[in-house]
């Protein structure tokens, strides 16, 4: 997300309006710990420019030496790139993991300055499309949907070399944002689709949230990652109920499950680090942890900036 979202959201201090009570929490497994950490690095080797500019296909995924430890141990190929597709300037690839079965669609984050653009059209448009009484972030979905004009080609391609294999999406911050309304483009055509997001900020009213979470049952699972006090994934939900900025800011809300890494900034994360909390707006998380920083963001399950340039 931009400077100026940052900024703005300073001033939703304790003004912000009272929030829902927590629901359940857990813990993850050690072995979703591993699938937590593999599409971190997937996500974060989309801000590579050799996995974007389609001079890694096919070869393995990029990533500089010293990062993807986890990505480098694991059999991929670089099937398609994408970048500078408008509105939005939207950039990433799409892989096949051999050693998984998976194709991985990646979105990169917030890099350029139409990027930033995106990120600001926080005013909302109709996503009836999608599921009833939902409204959308209009840069996400418009940015979103001119991506999956691009890519239902290039998908049902790599579908086509690798039918055995299953989609999963992924995205760090406004590439995470990219990922949850492909996926849910993907789902509304009954196509079977996994999303893991790192610092994803909200895409939707309450309507939207709801329905990320509760339908398209058996079409895939939603691993919403935050960490910390990340700002990023909690500043349109506190905006839209800041009573300074709600006039401005419609309502935003965040999806359940959410993945809660507690570990502090650049500590190896455990898996007994990672709370599960599920509940749509559920503040006993990243929502309700603080005022926010931006520090937080870059660091999810290792760093997310692992190219020179990236």
């Amino acid at each position: 997300m931009g400077l100026a979202v940052f900024l703005l959201g300073a001033i939703c201090f304790v003004s912000c309006l009272a929030l829902p009570a927590p629901t359940r929490t857990a813990e993850i497994t050690p072995s979703r710990l591993d699938k937590l950490t593999l599409f971190s690095q997937y996500s974060a080797a989309s801000s590579c420019p050799a996995n974007y500019n389609g001079s890694a296909n096919g070869l393995p995924v990029y990533c500089d030496a010293g990062y993807c430890a986890l990505l480098r141990t694991t059999e991929t190929e670089a099937l398609y790139s994408f970048q500078g597709v408008l509105p939005g300037d939207t950039a990433g690839f799409i892989a096949a993991d051999h050693t998984n079965k998976l194709l991985v669609v990646a979105f990169h984050d917030t890099m350029s300055r139409i990027n930033g653009r995106t990120d600001l059209e926080f005013l909302q448009m109709d996503a009836s499309a999608a599921c009833a009484g939902c409204w959308a972030h209009s840069g996400f979905w418009q940015a979103a949907e001119a991506a999956a004009l691009l890519l239902a080609r290039l998908l049902e391609d790599a579908r086509a070399r690798y039918p055995s294999h299953r989609i999963v999406m992924t995205g760090h911050s406004l590439g995470g944002a990219l990922a949850t309304m492909y996926t849910v483009f993907l789902r509304t055509l009954r196509v079977y689709v996994d999303l893991y997001t790192f610092g994803a900020p909200s895409v939707g009213n309450l309507a939207f949230a709801e329905a990320i979470t509760n339908n398209w049952q058996g079409l895939g699972t939603n691993y919403r990652v935050t960490h910390a006090d990340d700002k990023i994934p909690k500043i349109l939900f506190r905006l839209s109920r800041d009573r300074l900025t709600s006039w401005i800011v419609p309502e935003y809300s965040q999806s359940s499950p959410e993945y809660w890494i507690r570990s502090a900034y650049g500590r190896p994360v455990t898996a007994a680090d990672i709370q599960v909390i599920e509940g749509v707006n559920n503040v006993t998380g990243n929502l309700g942890r603080g005022l926010g920083n931006i520090r937080d963001h870059t660091w999810y399950l290792g760093n997310t900036s692992v190219c020179v340039g990236g």
